[in-house]
């Protein structure tokens, strides 16, 4: 195993800490396209190998991997699970899973099977707008009604409201009687909340309110910034580059047989009860735990976004009154300074995502639950115990 610094009590205590539960109802959504074209060179950092092709990490570490993660389905009861550990300067990866895939023919759950994982999608949404801002093609503090006009024109709302969660818009799947069931174009998608809810909830800037309508809104600004679908770009400009063959953004009916089947609690197979459109930019990405863990690793460790850039997406937001949010632009924020550790969540159905980075040595781990209202930090824990060489309580 690679010899790496003790972890941080602040870390272990993160890791202690069971305070999170993602649920399909009120946490981060998901969405998917796709398009043929040239891939251009990753801005910022050193460009990512072509090949997409990284080392596994050590027999042992990864036999250590694959008994906590079956712990892990063990000890919490699920269905199944995978764990992803990156090393961002290494390039060595490790992924294993455990339990079913589909309980009802007992297929078990292969490292290489796929995911839909919600609102990480968010991660490459924000990707792309600092992309374009690099570009110059945009900047954060354009107003949102000159690139997305017709939705909440006239509200001192702008790009960088959207990408902080600060906009005071509500995320139009909490509103009315929205139906995840059916085919949405991204443009309903914004219409819906503003039909639901023309008004603000707060002055943007002075609340902070997680909302997939402003991802959704972000996904309509790359495409007018960028000359082209969310989707081409996602593929041209992040996940072409990266190698990261197995992550596209879902479209309607996407059916894609290696995708894991996802449970309720009661042990409901919920697979398939939602139309993976209804979250688009905010969150219909598919991937596999070992392109999340890579993606991860090359988002945080320097290699798709100027150190700048990275910088001002890992830094909390602060609000017009001094507070200062968990948040940043596209990010959610642990851990701040020194033992700072940043990532997202998601969660569509009952697929349940983590992936989080520690900057300090520059580890990545993506953890994978298809049961439904996981408790994501107490599983990562099984997978950070790994790496960082501790035993799990």
């Amino acid at each position: 195993m690679l010899k790496r610094t003790p972890p941080p009590i602040t870390l272990l205590l993160f890791l202690a800490t069971i305070l999170f539960g993602c649920s399909a109802e009120r946490s981060p959504s998901a969405v998917v396209h796709d398009a043929d074209v040239e891939s251009p060179q990753v801005d910022g950092g050193v460009p990512p190998d072509e090949s997409g092709e990284w080392g596994e990490l050590d027999q042992r570490t990864c036999d250590r991997l694959g008994e906590q993660v079956a712990r892990g389905v063990e000890d919490l009861e699920l269905v199944g699970a995978a764990i992803g550990v990156a090393y961002a300067q290494e390039q060595l990866l490790c992924v294993r899973a455990a339990g079913m895939a589909q309980k009802e023919t007992l297929t078990a759950w292969t490292p290489e099977r796929s995911f839909r994982i919600g609102s990480v999608t968010k991660t490459f949404t924000a990707a792309l707008v600092f992309l374009l801002e690099a570009d110059g093609a945009l900047s954060l503090d354009d107003p949102l009604e000159q690139w997305a006009p017709g939705y909440y024109d006239g509200l001192g709302l702008t790009i960088r409201h959207l990408l902080s969660n600060t906009s005071g818009i509500v995320s139009y799947n909490w509103v009315g009687s929205f139906d995840d069931t059916r085919r949405w174009e991204p443009a309903e998608l914004a219409q819906w909340a503003v039909d639901n809810q023309p008004t603000l909830e707060f002055e943007p800037g002075s609340q902070w309110a997680y909302s997939n309508t402003n991802f959704v809104l972000l996904g309509l600004i790359i495409e007018a910034a960028g000359g082209d679908s969310y989707e081409a770009q996602v593929e041209a400009r992040l996940t072409g580059p990266l190698g990261l063959r197995d992550t596209y953004i879902a479209g309607s009916g996407d059916a894609n047989s290696a995708i894991v089947d996802c449970y309720d609690v009661d042990g409901t197979n919920l697979t398939g009860r939602a139309d993976p459109s209804f979250g688009w930019a905010a969150g219909a990405a598919v991937s596999t735990p070992s392109d999340l863990a890579r993606w991860a690793a090359a988002l945080y460790g320097g290699d798709v976004l100027s150190a700048d850039a990275l910088t001002r997406m890992t830094t909390p937001t602060v609000l017009t009154d001094g507070t200062v949010t968990e948040y940043g632009l596209g990010a959610f924020l642990e851990i701040d300074g020194a033992d700072a550790i940043f990532g997202h969540t998601g969660g569509i159905g009952a697929y349940l995502t983590y992936m989080y980075y520690w900057r300090a040595d520059g580890i990545a781990l993506v953890a994978m639950s298809n049961t439904f209202q996981t408790n994501l930090r107490e599983l990562s824990a099984y997978g950070w115990s790994v790496p960082l060489d501790f035993e799990h309580p």
